[in-house]
């Protein structure tokens, strides 16, 4: 299938032209970064609170977020993860500047207003108690009465019953109903009937609650630079043995930097979030990019061998002819699915899609008028320096010989008789 057939588009016409708008929107881009001071970073490089939580059924992630907006928590993000029928999410939290706040309990509080009431307010979430509290209360209550015999120690006692209740509850991953507890062997029929009385079963179970500091954030963001610069680099050694030949890698790692610094920028203008999911987006857009550009080298190299002598610029004039097809069809194949996540694949995955489509427009357009370009102009400048090292050598005059006044006339044969 091709869509162009036999065309003549003499690209590298506008090669200027496309390398100034280049130049635009890169010093666009940095200078939004600078007007904002810095980029928009999330959770996983400016460090913050990450939150596991399990739910008694799958949970609506949109209608968390915006539970979780009214906190005062500032920057939020949510995903799922592990397996769906798990029903478990991720809730990240950014720093925040108040020192000392229980962001952890700020977060299930606000999940338990904005999600279930129970009946009875002087009921306690047995999904949300922990082996201490939990003991603590049972003690308080003593359901037993143990609290005046001799041989038992109250909080020992209940401390046991609260050890085997959270058990129960690890095993099953959240207790959808008090009376859950009555399968837990060890504990008394009186504890199994307070817990039914005064507790009720909430819809969710923390699982655990970490801090990411800004020490660790840094340390995440100089990784992530060190993952796409050594990946450029990568990449510049691979083109340059594949093609024997330095411009053609310089071409393909300039247009793989042409491609990052454009998108960075443009996810820094619409004032996207820079995180770890990012850095995956544009690590795959690396080897997108690449291909396009292996692919339209591929080409050149093939072309340069037919014996018809031609102007490289117009070898690789026609050899982008050639895969231009193939590059519109490939590029729009991967659209569509990008687009599909963009669209349908809910906030978590929205900013990861969006790079992805920046990055295919953007790498599509590199392959044309950035890698190809450069090996021309790189090319152009090495002969112009040849040609300014090693001047014309200048020819001295001749004069022309002239005969001198006293020269003999030639002599005349003599005819045999």
């Amino acid at each position: 299938m091709e869509f162009f057939r036999q065309t003549n588009i003499d690209f590298l016409k506008y090669k200027w032209w496309a390398i100034g708008l280049s130049w635009a929107l890169i010093a666009l881009g940095l200078i939004t970064i600078f007007v904002q001071k810095g980029l928009k970073f999330g959770i996983d490089f400016s460090g913050g609170t990450a939150i596991a939580v399990r739910f008694a059924e799958r949970p609506d992630v949109d209608h968390l977020r915006k539970i979780l907006d009214g906190a005062g928590l500032g920057e939020i993000g949510i995903q799922r993860y592990e397996e769906p029928e798990k029903h478990e999410v991720l809730i990240r939290v950014q720093q925040q500047i108040k020192e000392g706040r229980d962001v952890a309990g700020d977060v299930l509080r606000s999940l338990r207003g904005g999600l279930a009431t129970p009946a009875d307010p002087s009921k306690i979430d047995l999904n949300a108690e922990g082996k201490g509290t939990l003991g603590a209360r049972l003690a308080a209550a003593d359901p037993d009465k143990v609290a005046g015999r001799s041989d038992v120690t109250p909080g020992d006692y209940y401390t046991q019953a609260a050890e085997r209740i959270i058990a129960q509850r690890s095993r099953l991953g959240l207790f959808h109903s008090p009376a859950d507890v009555n399968a837990i062997e060890g504990i008394s029929p009186g504890v199994k009937a307070w817990v039914q009385a005064s507790t009720f079963a909430g819809p969710f179970v923390l699982l655990s609650a970490e801090n990411v500091g800004p020490q660790v954030g840094a340390d995440l963001q100089k990784k992530a630079l060190y993952a796409i610069v050594l990946s450029s680099l990568g990449m510049l050694v691979y083109i340059a043995f594949r093609f024997r030949s330095l411009p053609f890698g310089v071409g393909a790692v300039v247009a793989l930097v042409h491609d990052t610094l454009i998108t960075v920028g443009i996810l820094a203008m619409l004032g996207r979030e820079f995180n770890l999911v990012v850095v995956a987006a544009i690590l795959t857009l690396v080897g997108y990019s690449m291909n396009d550009t292996v692919v339209v080298y591929d080409r050149v190299r093939e072309n340069q061998k037919t014996p018809k002598k031609e102007s490289l610029e117009s070898v690789i004039n026609r050899s982008i002819n050639q895969t231009l097809s193939r590059t519109i069809l490939t590029a729009g194949a991967t659209m569509l699915v990008v687009l599909a996540l963009f669209f349908l694949g809910g906030e978590v995955l929205n900013t990861f899609a969006l790079t992805l489509i920046i990055g295919i427009v953007i790498g599509t357009y590199s392959s044309i008028y950035v890698a190809a370009p450069i090996v021309v102009i790189w090319k152009d400048f090495k002969n112009r320096r040849k040609l300014a090292a090693v001047p014309a050598a200048a020819v001295p005059a001749v004069p022309a010989a002239t005969a001198p006044a006293n020269a003999n006339p030639p002599r005349k044969k003599k005819q045999k008789r």
